[in-house]
């Protein structure tokens, strides 16, 4: 079973994310929430491993999930990690957070897909390598 807790460091290190970072402006001007939550579960997809995921929580759980998205980071997978690629993990995730801004005041939620651009940003910025193990800051 695949139990996940509520991470007070992933959600301090993502509030600063949507307060300092250009490409996340989208979330800071919305009413969106997001719960930052860790796992103890290791997680690979497609012979590759997972170090996080950004879900949009469905109408049908939000009564006891109560926030728009969650951002889950798989702790066995993120093992020796710095704190810096720790911030860059979670800055990727909440590339994933989209937005839709309604004509009559209203918010539409969904995951942004892996893309070129998503890659080219994080890459531009941290270089290819920037998830491996061991690397200083």
């Amino acid at each position: 079973m695949d139990r996940r807790e509520i991470n007070e460091k992933y959600a301090e290190i993502g509030a600063d994310l949507i307060k300092t970072e250009d490409a996340l402006v989208n979330i800071a001007n919305s009413q969106a929430t997001i719960i930052y939550l860790s796992s103890e579960h290791k997680k690979n997809s497609s012979g590759k491993v997972v170090h996080a995921e950004c879900e949009k929580v469905s109408e049908k759980y939000k009564w006891g999930i109560p926030c728009d998205f969650t951002i889950t980071v798989f702790e066995p997978n993120v093992e020796g990690m710095t704190d810096e690629q720790l911030r860059i993990l979670i800055f990727h995730e909440l590339l994933h957070v989209g937005i839709t801004f309604n004509s009559d005041g209203t918010e539409s939620y969904f995951i942004v897909p892996h893309d070129l651009e998503d890659f080219k940003l994080i890459v531009d910025r941290y270089g290819t390598d920037w998830s491996k193990h061991g690397l200083e800051d």
